[in-house]
């Protein structure tokens, strides 16, 4: 781990720290004393530093994914989440980085997995592009070198129980694939967005029927009704009913939610974090 800066943000006591592990950017906060809560977001630049472009060039809103961490602490009596913001492959470095780490490889790593009509995000064959899928290579990163390293800097002391993983779009997916393919480090996939269009219903029910069982899991599913968020709608509707199948109950241990005039963005996300968070913290709720 390599320390780049720190840098304050409006809302957060202390410091942000940007850092490094090899060639992926890491921004990371924890409060003075942390507690068990410790949230990993995909896209990582989009979260805390106002600084960076996110998905889309034309909105610099961040999640205030951390603020957002800190009022719905104090809602429910806990400590703050430690929260540490994974970013992804950087344009400049590879057009189609961010969609081959994002990607749940396990489900997607043949042709016939790919509707044809999300071929066009490819720029090319699609055999040549799943030959590139690295999602469990950036999950194996995170889960053995990024956040044990920065949970002993900051000594917050690891807690599967109490350990989410949370991203949109393709991160969402990237979320629920993350807590299925490591269901010892996760308790919880808080997904807005799912870009489920790559595989359509059979990508939702297979990630579905492989997310962990019901006694120590949650998750977390949301999409808008605007623009491409409201092609999510059939998929999401199968994954729900396959979630609601093994044993996950509305409100307790699953949540499903359709945003009213919600878009495919940064701002939307952000406005539906803290329910979000406060759906994850609840205990035995």
């Amino acid at each position: 781990m390599i320390d780049v800066e720190e840098f304050q943000v409006r809302g957060l006591p202390g410091y942000v720290y940007k850092v490094r592990f090899a060639d992926r950017t890491v921004d990371y906060w924890a409060p003075a004393n942390p507690g068990s809560h410790l949230l990993v977001a995909h896209d990582g630049q989009n979260i805390l530093d106002k600084r960076n472009i996110g998905i889309n060039p034309h909105q610099r809103a961040t999640w205030k994914l951390a603020q957002a961490g800190i009022r719905m602490a104090e809602r429910n009596g806990v400590t703050p989440p430690t929260v540490i913001c994974v970013y992804h492959t950087p344009y400049s470095q590879d057009p189609l980085g961010r969609l081959k780490e994002y990607t749940p490889e396990d489900f997607m790593g043949e042709s016939k997995n790919w509707l044809i009509e999300s071929y066009g995000l490819y720029r090319g064959s699609v055999d040549e592009f799943i030959e590139g899928l690295s999602a469990n290579k950036l999950l194996d990163s995170i889960t053995q070198e990024i956040v044990p390293q920065i949970a002993a800097r900051v000594n917050h002391t690891l807690n599967p129980d109490s350990t989410a993983l949370v991203g949109a779009s393709m991160g969402g997916l990237a979320s629920i694939y993350g807590v299925l393919k490591h269901p010892n480090f996760f308790n919880a996939a808080l997904s807005f967005s799912p870009h489920w269009v790559i595989g359509g219903d059979e990508l939702a029910v297979k990630m579905a029927q492989s997310f962990p069982s019901p006694q120590r899991h949650k998750i977390w599913m949301s999409r808008g009704t605007k623009g491409l968020d409201s092609k999510y709608e059939e998929s999401q509707k199968v994954a729900d009913r396959v979630i609601r199948s093994r044993g996950y109950v509305d409100g307790k241990n699953f949540r499903t939610k359709v945003i009213s005039d919600g878009a495919h963005s940064n701002a939307t996300w952000a406005r539906n974090v803290p329910e979000a968070i406060d759906f994850w913290m609840k205990a035995g709720e």
